[in-house]
């Protein structure tokens, strides 16, 4: 996280962090929970019609990827070539601004599912990643944090729960 984020300077007590890398200086817990990767397009797109997006598919076309994919080179693997070989026209920090981007035919998106309406009355729709492709998510704080008693007890129903989750 960076150092002058509003997490890092205290402003929060807990923050959830998608594909943290770098956790080291915070205690966490990893949420029992994964997000899928997958290609945000107009229902009109030629990829539309398919149930999955295969590495191949994009290779060549306009794409818009988070920021920190994009600066982890995350998809690489993935994707059997380097980030900087792909058609990258842009990224963002926020999915609905993209979402209006990919909806006037801009591009599509590299994103996780759920984050933009793509129900029956909007022009959008989602295809997850083949292979698949997840996100880990941790909730973390800052290592010797001292917790009011709310926050407290928020972490420890929070332990508990997710306790209830692994048995």
């Amino acid at each position: 996280m960076k150092r002058g984020s509003c997490y890092a300077k205290g402003l929060f007590d807990f923050a959830v962090l998608i594909e943290a890398s770098d956790i080291g200086n915070y205690d966490y817990i990893r949420i029992p929970a994964v997000d899928v990767w997958g290609l945000l397009m107009r229902k009109d797109h030629p990829l539309a019609k398919r149930s999955e997006i295969h590495p191949e598919d994009l290779w060549g076309l306009p794409l818009l990827t988070s920021r920190q994919a994009a600066s982890n080179n995350q998809f690489s693997g993935w994707l059997k070539k380097d980030f900087d070989q792909m058609n990258i026209v842009g990224t963002y920090n926020l999915v609905y601004n993209v979402s209006l981007m990919v909806e006037e035919g801009f591009a599509c998106a590299l994103t996780l599912d759920g984050l933009v309406d793509t129900g029956s009355d909007s022009s959008l729709c989602f295809r997850p990643l083949s292979p698949q492709k997840t996100a880990s998510m941790h909730m973390v704080w800052k290592k010797y944090q001292r917790f009011t008693k709310a926050a407290q007890r928020f972490l420890e129903q929070i332990q508990h729960a997710f306790a209830l989750l692994d048995a």
